[in-house]
């Protein structure tokens, strides 16, 4: 019987003494914000809690893990130290979540261990993860014909992508076109889509139409975006697009006079450059090349006319003597529309040479002959009867 009292009082004392060890336990005590969001940080805080004996050497160490990594100059090591028995103590880490991380619980890892052996013990604690706010971007837009042309039908298709973590709906898509300068075709100036998944597109089309009036210009146009996300948190947002209105440039040349006193001799050509187009032109320049028709006498082959408003014209004059009996004069235009592009355009033009003697104004001595023998035979028989008188 004693030997059986005694072999359980030696089992009891060695278990107490095995059992007489540190016993330490983590958890997550909180993190913050809550919930987490994509593309930000989070404080976490670790709580490590002694249930057995002193322990010595305590340590805790953030594992990396996606989508949660450590910001650039974040320690991922605490040394605690020593953890007396029924000890808490709380550290703080700031980790950083990944942007394109899902939304939803995900584990966050960390690893402690006590004494000087290596024995690390690992735990995992979900964190909530949840964008705070949804996002509607206009991804490209497409503008068909372009550039507009004034007075005609233009369609304006937007394509519209969700930038955030969350589904949205009741899109609202507005354009808006308050002075007047176009007006919807077709439809109304807002539109709706029902609904547009994390990640996804969809697309608006607008038929706009413009006066014939209509400035030649860059409009922008203001959009308005209007929606929710899955907890009916309503979002406004404003976006604008850009339309390009011009037209082609339409530009006449013609001779509007000459001035020749000879078909060989040298004379005023003078040149009518309109504008016939709805597009205000500038820096125009009118050059006359030389060809084996004839010569330019003028000081410059070249006239600058600068700017050229629609419907409107400028003449410019060259001096040029004819070396065959029909020149076609050789004319180069060169231009800017106002958007800075450039044009050039050739022109071959007939040159009539009109003197006046082609007018019946000159060269003829008959007319000035006969006006001197009916004068002097005036005289003679004045004279004649005065005598007889």
């Amino acid at each position: 019987m004693k030997k059986i009292l005694f072999t359980l009082t030696f089992l009891v004392i060695t278990l107490s003494a095995y059992a007489a060890g540190p016993e330490i336990t983590a958890s997550i005590l909180r993190y913050d914000p809550t919930p987490a969001e994509q593309g930000n940080t989070v404080d976490v805080w670790i709580q490590l809690s002694n249930a057995g004996t002193k322990a010595d050497r305590v340590s805790i160490q953030f594992v990396p893990d996606y989508p949660f990594s450590l910001p650039e100059g974040q320690i991922d090591r605490i040394d605690i130290g020593t953890l007396a028995a029924s000890e808490s103590k709380v550290e703080k880490f700031t980790v950083f979540i990944d942007p394109d991380a899902p939304n939803g619980e995900r584990d966050i890892t960390f690893q402690y261990k006590f004494s000087s052996d290596n024995n690390w013990a690992q735990f995992e604690a979900p964190i909530t993860i949840q964008t705070q706010n949804a996002g509607i971007v206009i991804e490209d837009y497409l503008v068909t014909p372009t550039p507009v042309v004034p007075g005609q039908i233009t369609d304006v298709s937007l394509r519209l992508r969700n930038t955030g973590k969350v589904s949205v709906k009741n899109v609202d898509v507005g354009i808006e076109l308050e002075d007047g300068t176009f007006s919807t075709i077709n439809s109304g100036a807002k539109k709706r889509i029902t609904s547009i998944p994390t990640g996804g597109d969809a697309t608006v089309l607008f038929k706009l139409a413009s006066d014939t009036s209509t400035e030649i210009k860059l409009y922008s146009i203001p959009v308005s975006l209007s929606f929710q996300d899955e907890r009916n948190t309503q979002f406004n947002e404003t976006a604008k697009v850009s339309l390009i209105v011009n037209a082609p440039p339409e530009l006449a040349l013609t001779v509007d006079s000459t001035q020749f006193t000879d078909k060989t001799a040298a004379g005023t050509v003078s040149l009518k450059v309109v504008n016939k187009g709805v597009t205000n032109l500038k820096y125009v320049t009118v050059r006359l090349a030389k060809t084996q028709d004839y010569d330019v006498l003028s000081s410059s082959n070249e006239a600058y006319v600068g700017n050229l408003d629609s419907d409107d014209f400028e003449t410019v004059d060259f001096t040029v003597k004819p070396l065959v009996s029909n020149p076609r004069l050789a004319v180069q235009v060169e231009f800017k529309d106002p958007y800075n592009a450039d044009f050039s355009q050739n022109y071959e033009l007939p040159l009539r040479i009109i003197t006046d003697e082609d007018l019946g104004k000159g060269g003829s001595v008959w007319p000035i002959f006969l006006v001197a023998v009916l004068v002097i035979a005036g005289i003679a028989y004045w004279r004649m009867r005065k005598r007889k008188h």
